[in-house]
């Protein structure tokens, strides 16, 4: 069967769609419209978030891809955190940690996280969220995060997120004719990513460009950017900073194929034409491997720093 005119094909063209139509209303990202992800429970101190299983968040073998996952872990995270400011505020990830418990990534993911309260004594206030997420009953992931409120940028709208607002989301995709510059250039990587999908590599990871190549010491990826990649303003989201990370790291250590946990610092935010991503091995054992990865823009800023534990 011609993969174009396949169902998972059509599938994944009408989620991008939709994702478009959701997109052009301001508040949330468009990687989160991308995987489906939903709210269906809220509280005051707590959540649950969700996001779809279906042909375009997995890999090859079924499982999810890890770099959407990192999308529901971020934005679960971020969303305990806002629970406590002001609506359409612009907040910004200082810290993740990861601790995965082994068991596999497959089936439909729920995130349960929580506001854990704030810093105190120094010159930025950090928010403290924690969260569990979830494969059917079973926990794959336990995590952390912290937040920083920033001010908001000139001529951006932050309008409320979609669980903040009465209308909810669109339920009806966009025609490819009624297409604006930015959603053309979507559709584009879409076509691209759809034709260069195969056995081996996924559709997530053409879309994305999450290809990372071996190294004498490690591995390197390179990911040209697009409108795919962003957040609501224009930088590259944060979630899908981690899983560039933990995937580039995870090929860093082939022996060691197992991603046993992952911390991430942000310094500065990910844009431009390209983003360069580097992990070297520091330590590899007979059960265990170390691996420092480091994400910086075309220009050279350092955007991210992490550190990654690898299991055989």
């Amino acid at each position: 069967m011609n993969r174009r005119s396949s169902p998972d094909a059509e599938a994944i063209r009408r989620q991008v769609l939709l994702a478009l139509a959701a997109n052009r209303t301001p508040g949330f990202h468009f990687p989160g419209h991308l995987l489906g992800c939903a709210w269906p429970r809220i509280s005051d101190d707590d959540l649950e978030q969700t996001m779809l299983d279906g042909p375009l968040s997995r890999n090859v073998d079924g499982s999810t891809h890890l770099a959407a996952f990192c999308v529901l872990l971020d934005t679960a995270l971020a969303t305990a955190s806002r629970l406590k400011i002001e609506r359409g505020a612009r907040q910004a990830t200082v810290h993740l940690h990861a601790q995965f418990t082994g068991a596999p990534l497959r089936g439909e993911l729920k995130a349960h996280a929580r506001m854990g309260g704030y810093t105190t004594g120094a010159a930025a206030r950090q928010s403290l969220t924690s969260g569990t997420v979830y494969a059917g009953e079973v926990p794959v992931c336990h995590a952390s995060g912290t937040f920083v409120v920033l001010p908001r940028p000139p001529g951006v709208n932050l309008a409320p997120l979609p669980w903040q607002r009465e209308s909810g989301v669109p339920s009806t995709p966009l025609k490819p004719g009624d297409l604006e510059p930015d959603e053309r250039l979507i559709m584009r990587a879409f076509n691209s990513a759809l034709r260069r999908a195969d056995g081996q590599r996924a559709f997530i990871e053409r879309f994305w460009g999450i290809l990372p190549v071996p190294t004498d010491q490690g591995a390197r990826c390179t990911v040209r950017l697009g409108p795919q990649h962003s957040n609501r303003v224009r930088h590259v989201q944060g979630g899908l900073l981690l899983g560039l990370a933990a995937i580039t790291a995870r090929a860093a250590a082939p022996r060691h194929p197992q991603l046993s946990a992952i911390a991430a610092w942000y310094i500065s935010p990910g844009q431009g034409r390209a983003l360069k991503i580097t992990s070297r091995r520091f330590h590899e054992g007979r059960s265990f491997a170390a691996v420092r990865t480091e994400i910086r823009n075309a220009d050279g800023t350092r955007v991210l720093e992490a550190v990654s534990h690898h299991a055989a």
